[in-house]
């Protein structure tokens, strides 16, 4: 992996954009992070994604991929909701829930979650490794 870099795309919100949000990580990360960590960073920019047109009050959804010194940042920028909770409580739902899932899951996926407002904007960023730490 070699140097820093920054992508930003802007998305109508809408579900049908979250496999481009999803294309959008893949194109950037393909040759900077491991396979299986560039999963996860996919299936995060999926959740976080779909939490923002489901929750959210703007028309368009940012999506932006950093990389730096080996940590990848996802960060998905809205009018986001006003009620949700402090990234440390964000679980898994239980199994009989319809709906729930996504937030525990970026949770669970990320190295650190950093949630934000600024303004009228709700702002989550996922950090991740790009490589897969080896155990020793």
């Amino acid at each position: 992996m070699t140097g820093a870099s920054r992508a930003t795309i802007v998305l109508p919100a809408d579900v049908s954009e979250v496999s481009t949000a999803r294309r959008f990580v893949r194109r950037e990360l393909v040759d900077r992070a491991d396979p299986d960590v560039l999963g996860d960073l996919q299936l995060i920019a999926s959740e976080l994604f779909t939490n923002a047109v489901e929750h959210g009050t703007d028309t368009e959804v940012e999506v932006v991929v950093e990389v730096d010194d080996g940590d990848v940042d996802v960060t998905v920028r809205s009018g986001g909701p006003a009620d949700v909770g402090p990234a440390a409580d964000w679980v898994v739902a239980d199994a009989a829930s319809i709906t729930g899932r996504g937030l525990g899951i970026v949770r669970e996926l990320a190295d650190e979650l950093i949630v934000e407002r600024a303004d009228d904007a709700f702002v989550v960023t996922a950090r991740r490794r790009a490589q897969q730490r080896t155990e020793a």
